[in-house]
């Protein structure tokens, strides 16, 4: 098959190239990082932000620290904005060419700046992790590629400057040879009907069979294409045997185009289908595309939860393998070992900077470099981008697990907003993460959602649980989770036993709460193919009604 073909001679020059500059990187990453620390600066030292902070001054990564403020979003929004408008060189010397989108912490979108040298850079970041996925299951790419990627444009500003996601632009720009491997056209993706959107991609997607490999950002993704292809299946079956879409009449002309020679009559497949959703029972992945190889989605922080439940609806053969620390503001790392679930910190394109968050919360600003870190412990990530990020406070932390070469393999854990204090407990994600895990083993608790708030004023966690929990076994598992956290935190424990922490609660939420719960928040202005769950966070800051959706009510 010609495509293969093309895809082996694609990985033979990436192994040639980008492949061995990351191993060279990787032995020597100091260097490494002072380099790319010296090229942002240079790049950027006539511009406002480098006059104001004095890069040209700057020639160590010492003098660095203590010219340049660290700083989140809000401060550079100000220099964004400015340059965005104007052209005004406020951040870059280069102007941007795009601006990704993501959600911000006063409710007003966060636009991130993209100059075209960081495309390039994540261009050849996706080849590297197309690479490391190759060598570990080269089968993978023999069949079709289903991809869940986000729109490359979403909206222009005045100044004809478009607005999106980068990596639905890199999508969107693939060379013509390797598009034909993809299932799902770019334009697909543009659909600002979700609902519709989803319909299209199920469509394209129950007509091929020989779909071997599947990659989405958050695993509850894979969750949701499995339950609405169980509830629109027999009607997608009819169109798929017609050679037709139902909804052609909803779609824009382009999008039209790019799908219409996908539309092909197959009776076989459709007579396929039926069976599937006939069988009295809902159909899985695995039922629908049995050759299914490689899924590729993010496995740590809370997202390991979804990924138990998607484990179940896959082949037992499919390999699920983590795509990277990833985020609108840079590619964090890259997966080079598919059997981890670290990887490495993409140290030839972004400086990096860390910090111990009990550091961090004191007050105190010893930060580390990537070469000093050590392995088991967990940091907060700062970061100084080639597209104007300089010092950049991400509020992720990660954990080192082990290294490549002599550069430290690291981990998604949570968001730093994903720790709560009511009484000075200081009660964090993880710890959420590792109780439920433990609950699973001890209950058979099997989870489709969660989320823990914090009463400040009653003092009080709840837990609100979408699971298949009988009512009768709430008061057990809430008295379960009450221990095991004091457990994990000993100020928790301190906290409850002098009664200034009430016992945590629990209600039991309907089916599809957690979904509802998605929705709610992705038209409150995050990203549907980002969406993360914050699994724990204060009562105050989350409005949605969790208790009109209790069992029972």
């Amino acid at each position: 098959m010609i495509e293969n073909l093309l895809v082996h001679c694609r990985m033979f020059a990436i192994r040639h190239t980008h492949w061995r500059y990351l191993i060279k990187s990787a032995n020597s990453p100091l260097v490494t990082q002072e380099k790319i620390l010296e090229a942002i600066l240079r790049d950027n030292r006539n511009t406002r932000y480098g006059n104001a902070y004095r890069f040209d001054e700057i020639s160590s990564y010492q003098q660095f620290a203590q010219k340049v403020p660290v700083v989140a979003y809000e401060t550079l929004r100000p220099h964004i904005e400015m340059q965005m408008r104007s052209g005004i060189r406020a951040l870059t010397t280069a102007q941007p060419t795009l601006y990704a989108t993501t959600s911000g912490t006063t409710g007003e979108p966060k636009y991130v700046p993209i100059i075209q040298a960081e495309l390039q850079r994540q261009k050849r970041h996706t080849a590297l992790l197309t690479y490391c996925q190759y060598q570990f299951d080269s089968l993978a790419f023999s069949g079709k590629v289903w991809v869940m990627a986000a729109s490359a444009v979403e909206g222009r500003f005045d100044n004809g400057i478009s607005w999106g996601s980068a990596s639905g632009f890199l999508y969107a720009s693939m060379s013509p040879a390797i598009a034909k491997k993809y299932l799902i056209p770019p334009e697909v993706f543009a659909v600002a009907d979700n609902g519709l959107k989803y319909d299209l991609i199920l469509r394209l997607a129950l007509a091929e069979k020989n779909i071997t490999y599947f990659s989405a950002a958050n695993p509850t993704t894979l969750l949701r294409l499995c339950e609405l292809a169980n509830l629109q299946g027999c009607t997608l079956a009819e169109d798929i045997e017609h050679g037709r879409c139902s909804r052609a009449s909803e779609l824009a002309p382009d999008v039209m185009r790019a799908i219409r020679k996908k539309l092909r009559a197959n009776p076989g497949r459709a007579a396929e289908l039926r069976s599937i959703f006939n069988s009295g029972r809902a159909a899985t992945f695995g039922d629908l595309w049995p050759s299914l190889r490689l899924v590729s989605t993010w496995t740590s922080g809370n997202c390991g939860v979804a990924v138990k439940s998607a484990r179940k609806l896959i082949p037992t053969a499919t390999q699920i393998v983590e795509l990277g620390y990833l985020s609108s503001e840079f590619c964090g790392t890259l997966t080079v070992d598919c059997n981890v679930s670290a990887g490495l910190p993409t140290i030839t394109d972004y400086f990096y900077e860390f910090i111990e968050p009990e550091k961090w919360d004191s007050g105190n600003r010893e930060f580390r470099l990537v070469h000093q870190l050590e392995s088991g412990q967990d940091y907060y990530v700062v970061i100084t981008t080639p597209s104007g990020l300089y010092r950049y406070f991400i509020n992720d932390i990660v954990r080192v697990e082990g290294f490549f070469h002599k550069t430290p393999l690291i981990r998604f854990v949570q968001k730093g907003k994903g720790v709560t204090n009511i009484t000075g407990e200081k009660l964090y994600e993880s710890q959420i993460t590792e109780t439920l895990v433990r609950a699973e083993r001890r209950f058979g608790v099997h989870p489709d959602f969660y989320l823990v708030l914090a009463y400040v004023e009653r003092q009080t966690y709840h837990l609100y649980l979408e699971a298949n929990v009988i009512a009768e076994n709430v008061v057990e598992i809430a008295t379960y989770f009450d221990t095991t956290l004091a457990e994990l935190n000993t100020e928790y424990r301190a906290k409850r036993e002098s009664v200034r922490l009430k016992p945590l609660e629990i209600t039991l939420l309907k089916q599809g709460t957690g979904e509802l719960y998605r929705a709610y928040c992705i038209q409150s202005g995050q990203k549907d193919g980002q969406f993360k769950v914050v699994t724990l966070q204060y009562a105050d800051h989350c409005q949605f009604p969790f208790h009109l959706h209790a069992k029972g009510d």
